[in-house]
Protein backbone atom coordinates (compact mmCIF):
# COMPACT_ATOMS: atom_id res chain seq x y z
CA UNK A 1 0.00 0.00 0.00
CA UNK A 2 0.85 3.43 -0.76
CA UNK A 3 1.18 6.67 1.52
CA UNK A 4 -1.26 8.02 -0.80
CA UNK A 5 -3.41 4.84 -0.21
CA UNK A 6 -3.01 4.60 3.34
CA UNK A 7 -3.79 8.31 4.24
CA UNK A 8 -6.98 7.81 1.88
CA UNK A 9 -8.04 4.78 3.93
CA UNK A 10 -7.63 6.97 7.34
CA UNK A 11 -9.54 9.46 6.06
CA UNK A 12 -12.48 6.88 4.97
CA UNK A 13 -12.35 5.56 8.18
CA UNK A 14 -12.51 9.12 9.76
CA UNK A 15 -15.81 10.19 8.02
CA UNK A 16 -17.61 6.41 7.60
CA UNK A 17 -19.80 7.44 11.26
CA UNK A 18 -20.88 10.67 13.20
CA UNK A 19 -17.62 10.65 15.17
CA UNK A 20 -14.04 9.32 15.28
CA UNK A 21 -11.14 9.07 17.70
CA UNK A 22 -10.20 13.24 17.17
CA UNK A 23 -13.93 13.94 18.09
CA UNK A 24 -13.05 11.05 20.97
CA UNK A 25 -10.19 12.93 22.02
CA UNK A 26 -11.44 16.29 22.03
CA UNK A 27 -14.75 15.03 24.22
CA UNK A 28 -12.42 12.97 27.03
CA UNK A 29 -10.54 16.77 26.93
CA UNK A 30 -13.49 17.99 28.40
CA UNK A 31 -14.36 20.30 25.78
CA UNK A 32 -18.01 20.76 23.37
CA UNK A 33 -18.49 19.45 20.52
CA UNK A 34 -21.66 21.52 18.46
CA UNK A 35 -23.27 20.08 15.23
CA UNK A 36 -24.77 21.93 12.32
CA UNK A 37 -26.24 21.37 9.30
CA UNK A 38 -25.82 24.27 6.80
CA UNK A 39 -22.60 25.87 5.29
CA UNK A 40 -24.18 29.42 6.28
CA UNK A 41 -23.39 28.27 10.13
CA UNK A 42 -19.72 29.80 10.47
CA UNK A 43 -17.35 27.51 11.74
CA UNK A 44 -15.16 30.12 13.17
CA UNK A 45 -17.89 31.66 15.71
CA UNK A 46 -18.45 27.74 16.86
CA UNK A 47 -14.44 27.42 17.10
CA UNK A 48 -14.08 31.30 19.30
CA UNK A 49 -17.02 29.59 21.60
CA UNK A 50 -14.37 26.89 22.57
CA UNK A 51 -16.63 24.05 21.09
CA UNK A 52 -16.01 21.81 17.94
CA UNK A 53 -17.66 22.41 14.77
CA UNK A 54 -19.18 18.80 13.27
CA UNK A 55 -21.15 18.59 10.21
CA UNK A 56 -24.26 16.55 10.46
CA UNK A 57 -24.83 13.95 8.30
CA UNK A 58 -26.85 10.86 8.18
CA UNK A 59 -23.54 8.25 7.55
CA UNK A 60 -24.22 4.73 8.54
CA UNK A 61 -28.46 4.83 8.58
CA UNK A 62 -29.61 1.70 7.26
CA UNK A 63 -33.30 3.27 7.29
CA UNK A 64 -35.22 6.21 8.05
CA UNK A 65 -38.60 4.92 10.26
CA UNK A 66 -37.63 6.68 13.46
CA UNK A 67 -37.59 10.46 11.43
CA UNK A 68 -40.54 8.61 9.38
CA UNK A 69 -42.63 9.05 12.42
CA UNK A 70 -42.33 12.66 12.95
CA UNK A 71 -41.26 13.78 9.37
CA UNK A 72 -43.73 13.77 6.06
CA UNK A 73 -42.64 11.22 3.21
CA UNK A 74 -41.95 14.38 1.11
CA UNK A 75 -38.90 15.40 3.41
CA UNK A 76 -35.82 14.38 1.72
CA UNK A 77 -34.39 10.94 3.30
CA UNK A 78 -30.73 13.87 4.13
CA UNK A 79 -33.01 15.09 6.69
CA UNK A 80 -35.22 12.01 7.58
CA UNK A 81 -31.74 9.94 7.96
CA UNK A 82 -30.34 12.45 10.30
CA UNK A 83 -33.49 12.84 12.27
CA UNK A 84 -33.37 9.04 12.60
CA UNK A 85 -29.54 8.78 13.82
CA UNK A 86 -30.23 11.57 16.24
CA UNK A 87 -33.79 9.76 17.65
CA UNK A 88 -31.79 7.04 17.93
CA UNK A 89 -29.24 8.34 20.20
CA UNK A 90 -26.92 8.06 17.75
CA UNK A 91 -26.05 11.95 17.81
CA UNK A 92 -26.75 12.19 22.33
CA UNK A 93 -22.40 12.97 22.30
CA UNK A 94 -23.18 16.60 21.02
CA UNK A 95 -23.13 19.11 23.54
CA UNK A 96 -25.31 21.66 21.33
CA UNK A 97 -26.61 21.75 17.89
CA UNK A 98 -27.22 24.27 15.32
CA UNK A 99 -30.22 24.23 13.06
CA UNK A 100 -31.15 26.90 10.07
CA UNK A 101 -34.07 27.28 7.90
CA UNK A 102 -31.80 26.59 5.05
CA UNK A 103 -35.03 25.33 3.58
CA UNK A 104 -38.42 24.00 5.07
CA UNK A 105 -37.02 19.91 5.66
CA UNK A 106 -34.26 21.30 7.78
CA UNK A 107 -36.35 23.61 10.00
CA UNK A 108 -38.66 20.98 10.75
CA UNK A 109 -35.79 18.58 11.41
CA UNK A 110 -34.98 21.62 13.85
CA UNK A 111 -38.07 21.35 15.57
CA UNK A 112 -37.37 17.43 16.38
CA UNK A 113 -34.06 18.02 17.56
CA UNK A 114 -34.88 20.51 20.27
CA UNK A 115 -38.17 18.66 21.33
CA UNK A 116 -37.48 14.64 20.95
CA UNK A 117 -33.11 14.49 21.49
CA UNK A 118 -31.08 14.50 24.74
CA UNK A 119 -28.50 17.51 22.58
CA UNK A 120 -28.73 20.21 25.64
CA UNK A 121 -28.08 23.20 22.99
CA UNK A 122 -30.42 24.33 20.27
CA UNK A 123 -29.09 27.24 18.58
CA UNK A 124 -30.74 28.71 15.50
CA UNK A 125 -30.21 30.86 12.55
CA UNK A 126 -32.73 32.39 9.92
CA UNK A 127 -31.01 32.92 7.12
CA UNK A 128 -32.24 36.06 4.88
CA UNK A 129 -32.80 34.36 1.29
CA UNK A 130 -31.80 37.02 -0.82
CA UNK A 131 -27.76 37.95 -0.24
CA UNK A 132 -28.54 41.65 -0.45
CA UNK A 133 -26.74 44.40 1.14
CA UNK A 134 -30.31 45.75 2.58
CA UNK A 135 -30.61 42.25 3.98
CA UNK A 136 -27.01 41.54 5.54
CA UNK A 137 -27.36 43.57 8.92
CA UNK A 138 -30.04 40.81 9.56
CA UNK A 139 -28.22 38.27 8.83
CA UNK A 140 -25.19 39.45 11.09
CA UNK A 141 -27.99 40.35 13.83
CA UNK A 142 -28.95 36.38 13.99
CA UNK A 143 -24.50 35.93 13.67
CA UNK A 144 -24.63 37.94 17.06
CA UNK A 145 -27.13 35.95 18.58
CA UNK A 146 -25.76 32.98 18.54
CA UNK A 147 -22.51 33.57 19.89
CA UNK A 148 -24.99 35.57 22.87
CA UNK A 149 -26.49 32.23 23.38
CA UNK A 150 -23.05 30.11 22.86
CA UNK A 151 -21.40 32.23 25.42
CA UNK A 152 -24.52 31.90 27.75
CA UNK A 153 -24.18 28.18 27.28
CA UNK A 154 -20.67 27.21 27.30
CA UNK A 155 -19.17 29.99 29.42
CA UNK A 156 -16.51 30.88 26.55
CA UNK A 157 -16.69 34.61 25.72
CA UNK A 158 -16.76 35.18 21.69
CA UNK A 159 -14.78 38.45 21.63
CA UNK A 160 -12.50 39.75 18.87
CA UNK A 161 -9.64 37.75 20.18
CA UNK A 162 -11.08 34.38 20.27
CA UNK A 163 -12.79 35.42 16.91
CA UNK A 164 -9.16 36.17 15.09
CA UNK A 165 -7.54 33.17 16.66
CA UNK A 166 -10.42 30.63 14.54
CA UNK A 167 -10.61 33.04 11.28
CA UNK A 168 -7.23 31.84 11.57
CA UNK A 169 -7.41 28.41 12.45
CA UNK A 170 -10.20 27.89 9.49
CA UNK A 171 -8.26 30.03 6.92
CA UNK A 172 -5.47 26.92 7.14
CA UNK A 173 -8.22 24.93 6.51
CA UNK A 174 -9.17 26.49 3.46
CA UNK A 175 -5.60 26.64 2.16
CA UNK A 176 -5.25 23.23 2.28
CA UNK A 177 -8.56 22.62 0.20
CA UNK A 178 -8.08 24.59 -2.22
CA UNK A 179 -4.16 22.95 -2.66
CA UNK A 180 -5.82 20.23 -3.35
CA UNK A 181 -8.58 21.31 -5.64
CA UNK A 182 -6.14 22.90 -7.60
CA UNK A 183 -4.31 19.72 -7.86
CA UNK A 184 -7.60 18.27 -9.44
CA UNK A 185 -7.58 20.90 -12.36
CA UNK A 186 -4.85 19.32 -13.49
CA UNK A 187 -4.48 17.57 -17.15
CA UNK A 188 -3.53 14.57 -15.09
CA UNK A 189 -5.27 14.67 -12.08
CA UNK A 190 -3.85 13.89 -8.65
CA UNK A 191 -6.64 12.78 -7.08
CA UNK A 192 -10.39 11.52 -8.25
CA UNK A 193 -13.27 13.22 -7.20
CA UNK A 194 -14.36 10.53 -4.80
CA UNK A 195 -11.08 10.76 -2.83
CA UNK A 196 -11.68 14.92 -3.08
CA UNK A 197 -15.35 14.93 -1.40
CA UNK A 198 -13.60 12.29 1.12
CA UNK A 199 -11.01 14.82 2.11
CA UNK A 200 -13.53 17.97 1.87
CA UNK A 201 -15.96 15.97 4.11
CA UNK A 202 -13.06 15.52 7.01
CA UNK A 203 -12.29 18.85 7.01
CA UNK A 204 -15.93 19.29 8.34
CA UNK A 205 -15.48 16.84 11.30
CA UNK A 206 -12.10 17.03 12.47
CA UNK A 207 -10.74 19.71 14.71
CA UNK A 208 -9.03 21.79 12.41
CA UNK A 209 -5.23 21.11 13.73
CA UNK A 210 -5.34 17.80 12.87
CA UNK A 211 -7.38 18.19 9.87
CA UNK A 212 -4.18 20.83 9.15
CA UNK A 213 -1.93 17.79 10.28
CA UNK A 214 -3.63 15.14 7.74
CA UNK A 215 -4.02 17.56 4.30
CA UNK A 216 0.01 18.71 4.54
CA UNK A 217 0.70 14.71 4.85
CA UNK A 218 -1.81 13.84 2.10
CA UNK A 219 -0.01 16.91 -0.20
CA UNK A 220 3.20 16.08 0.22
CA UNK A 221 2.34 12.23 -0.61
CA UNK A 222 0.36 13.48 -3.75
CA UNK A 223 3.64 15.26 -5.47
CA UNK A 224 5.00 11.97 -5.95
CA UNK A 225 1.71 10.54 -7.32
CA UNK A 226 1.26 9.86 -10.59
CA UNK A 227 -1.77 11.52 -12.17
CA UNK A 228 -4.71 10.01 -12.93
CA UNK A 229 -6.26 9.20 -16.53
CA UNK A 230 -9.40 12.25 -17.60
CA UNK A 231 -9.10 12.32 -21.06
CA UNK A 232 -12.36 10.36 -22.04
CA UNK A 233 -15.01 13.11 -19.80
CA UNK A 234 -13.59 15.42 -17.25
CA UNK A 235 -16.83 16.34 -14.94
CA UNK A 236 -18.04 19.14 -13.12
CA UNK A 237 -20.52 17.79 -10.11
CA UNK A 238 -23.12 19.99 -9.00
CA UNK A 239 -26.35 19.87 -7.22
CA UNK A 240 -27.41 19.05 -3.23
CA UNK A 241 -26.42 17.45 0.04
CA UNK A 242 -23.40 14.92 -0.87
CA UNK A 243 -21.36 13.70 1.88
CA UNK A 244 -21.25 10.17 -0.23
CA UNK A 245 -18.43 9.37 -2.06
CA UNK A 246 -19.13 5.79 -2.70
CA UNK A 247 -21.52 7.75 -5.12
CA UNK A 248 -18.52 9.38 -6.77
CA UNK A 249 -16.89 6.65 -7.21
CA UNK A 250 -19.68 4.79 -9.37
CA UNK A 251 -20.22 8.09 -11.45
CA UNK A 252 -16.23 7.94 -12.27
CA UNK A 253 -16.75 3.86 -12.57
CA UNK A 254 -17.91 4.85 -15.92
CA UNK A 255 -14.97 6.41 -17.76
CA UNK A 256 -15.25 9.66 -16.16
CA UNK A 257 -13.40 11.78 -13.72
CA UNK A 258 -14.84 14.28 -11.73
CA UNK A 259 -12.28 17.36 -11.42
CA UNK A 260 -14.69 19.93 -9.59
CA UNK A 261 -17.88 20.11 -7.79
CA UNK A 262 -19.73 23.27 -6.33
CA UNK A 263 -21.56 20.94 -3.60
CA UNK A 264 -21.92 22.41 -0.01
CA UNK A 265 -20.15 19.39 1.37
CA UNK A 266 -17.50 19.73 -1.04
CA UNK A 267 -15.48 22.45 -2.56
CA UNK A 268 -18.09 25.40 -1.97
CA UNK A 269 -18.13 25.43 1.49
CA UNK A 270 -13.90 26.14 1.33
CA UNK A 271 -14.61 30.41 1.02
CA UNK A 272 -11.73 32.39 0.39
CA UNK A 273 -9.73 33.25 3.50
CA UNK A 274 -11.20 35.97 5.72
CA UNK A 275 -9.16 38.81 7.25
CA UNK A 276 -8.48 37.69 10.66
CA UNK A 277 -7.30 41.47 10.90
CA UNK A 278 -10.27 43.29 9.84
CA UNK A 279 -11.23 45.77 12.45
CA UNK A 280 -14.53 44.01 13.06
CA UNK A 281 -14.23 40.19 12.82
CA UNK A 282 -17.56 39.19 13.18
CA UNK A 283 -18.72 41.38 10.31
CA UNK A 284 -15.67 39.51 8.57
CA UNK A 285 -17.22 36.30 9.19
CA UNK A 286 -20.69 36.94 8.36
CA UNK A 287 -19.79 38.86 4.89
CA UNK A 288 -17.34 35.82 3.90
CA UNK A 289 -20.56 33.69 3.92
CA UNK A 290 -23.70 35.63 3.31
CA UNK A 291 -21.95 36.91 0.18
CA UNK A 292 -19.40 34.19 -0.51
CA UNK A 293 -20.63 30.94 -2.80
CA UNK A 294 -24.12 31.05 -3.19
CA UNK A 295 -26.89 28.06 -2.67
CA UNK A 296 -29.83 27.77 -4.67
CA UNK A 297 -32.01 28.68 -1.34
CA UNK A 298 -31.34 31.69 -2.59
CA UNK A 299 -33.24 33.47 -4.29
CA UNK A 300 -32.73 35.86 -7.16
CA UNK A 301 -29.19 35.00 -7.46
CA UNK A 302 -29.24 32.33 -10.10
CA UNK A 303 -27.20 34.31 -12.70
CA UNK A 304 -24.44 34.85 -10.17
CA UNK A 305 -24.48 31.06 -9.67
CA UNK A 306 -24.67 30.02 -13.20
CA UNK A 307 -21.47 32.47 -14.20
CA UNK A 308 -19.52 31.01 -11.47
CA UNK A 309 -20.73 27.47 -13.14
CA UNK A 310 -19.52 28.52 -16.26
CA UNK A 311 -16.28 30.12 -14.76
CA UNK A 312 -15.69 26.57 -13.10
CA UNK A 313 -16.19 24.53 -16.12
CA UNK A 314 -13.50 26.78 -18.33
CA UNK A 315 -11.17 26.11 -15.22
CA UNK A 316 -11.75 22.82 -14.90
CA UNK A 317 -11.87 22.43 -19.00
CA UNK A 318 -14.27 20.26 -18.21
CA UNK A 319 -16.39 18.29 -21.12
CA UNK A 320 -19.56 18.42 -19.04
CA UNK A 321 -21.92 19.04 -15.67
CA UNK A 322 -23.31 16.35 -13.27
CA UNK A 323 -26.15 18.30 -11.08
CA UNK A 324 -27.42 15.53 -8.73
CA UNK A 325 -30.20 16.02 -6.31
CA UNK A 326 -32.23 14.05 -3.28
CA UNK A 327 -35.76 13.41 -4.58
CA UNK A 328 -38.38 15.85 -2.59
CA UNK A 329 -35.47 18.73 -2.60
CA UNK A 330 -37.20 21.80 -3.62
CA UNK A 331 -34.15 24.38 -4.21
CA UNK A 332 -32.09 22.65 -5.91
CA UNK A 333 -35.35 21.27 -8.04
CA UNK A 334 -35.85 24.98 -9.44
CA UNK A 335 -32.22 25.06 -9.62
CA UNK A 336 -31.91 22.10 -12.38
CA UNK A 337 -34.91 23.78 -14.07
CA UNK A 338 -33.30 27.04 -15.18
CA UNK A 339 -30.07 25.46 -15.57
CA UNK A 340 -31.21 23.15 -18.10
CA UNK A 341 -32.67 26.70 -19.48
CA UNK A 342 -30.03 28.44 -19.47
CA UNK A 343 -27.44 26.25 -20.79
CA UNK A 344 -29.45 25.45 -23.66
CA UNK A 345 -30.58 29.59 -24.36
CA UNK A 346 -26.75 29.71 -24.61
CA UNK A 347 -25.43 26.58 -25.86
CA UNK A 348 -22.72 26.45 -23.19
CA UNK A 349 -22.33 22.69 -22.01
CA UNK A 350 -23.93 19.15 -21.67
CA UNK A 351 -25.63 18.62 -18.21
CA UNK A 352 -26.81 15.37 -17.22
CA UNK A 353 -29.78 15.85 -14.50
CA UNK A 354 -29.99 12.80 -11.64
CA UNK A 355 -32.20 12.28 -8.98
CA UNK A 356 -31.43 9.85 -6.01
CA UNK A 357 -31.96 9.24 -2.34
CA UNK A 358 -30.01 9.69 0.26
CA UNK A 359 -27.56 6.58 1.38
CA UNK A 360 -27.83 4.24 -1.81
CA UNK A 361 -25.13 4.39 -4.28
CA UNK A 362 -26.31 4.39 -7.75
CA UNK A 363 -27.69 1.26 -9.72
CA UNK A 364 -27.13 0.05 -13.14
CA UNK A 365 -29.40 2.38 -14.62
CA UNK A 366 -27.75 5.47 -13.26
CA UNK A 367 -24.63 4.09 -14.24
CA UNK A 368 -26.20 3.43 -17.53
CA UNK A 369 -27.04 6.88 -17.73
CA UNK A 370 -23.50 8.33 -16.83
CA UNK A 371 -21.88 5.76 -19.46
CA UNK A 372 -24.30 7.14 -21.82
CA UNK A 373 -23.32 10.83 -21.25
CA UNK A 374 -19.46 9.80 -21.23
CA UNK A 375 -19.87 8.35 -24.80
CA UNK A 376 -22.27 11.95 -25.91
CA UNK A 377 -19.05 13.72 -24.81
CA UNK A 378 -16.81 11.78 -26.82
CA UNK A 379 -19.10 11.26 -30.09
CA UNK A 380 -19.43 15.28 -29.92
CA UNK A 381 -15.59 15.80 -29.44
CA UNK A 382 -14.67 13.21 -32.10
CA UNK A 383 -17.14 15.15 -34.28
CA UNK A 384 -15.35 18.44 -33.60
CA UNK A 385 -12.13 17.15 -34.30
CA UNK A 386 -13.45 16.02 -37.70
CA UNK A 387 -14.82 19.41 -38.37
CA UNK A 388 -12.35 21.13 -38.03
CA UNK A 389 -10.00 18.73 -40.11
CA UNK A 390 -8.30 16.60 -37.50
CA UNK A 391 -7.01 16.95 -33.83
CA UNK A 392 -6.78 20.09 -31.51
Amino acid sequence: MTEVQAIFQEVRGLIRSQTNRHVEAWKEAGKPVVGYFCHYVPREILLAAGTLPLRLRGVGSEDSSRGDAYLSGRVCTYVRHVMSLALEGLYDFLDGEVSTNTCDHVRRCADVFRKKTAVPFHGFLSIPRTPRESLFGYYLGELKKLASGLEAHFGAAVGSDALREAIRSVNEVRSRLKALNRLRLEDRPRLSGAEALSVHIAAQVLPPAEFVRLADRLLEALAERPGLDSSRARLVLAGAELDEPAYVEALESQGALVVADTLCFGARHALDPVDPEAPDPMEAVARAYFFGSSCARMIGDFSRRWEELKRLVSLARADGVVFQRIIFCDPWGAEIHNLLQRAAREKAFPILSLTREYNIVPTGQVKTRVQAFVEKIEIARAQGRAASGGER
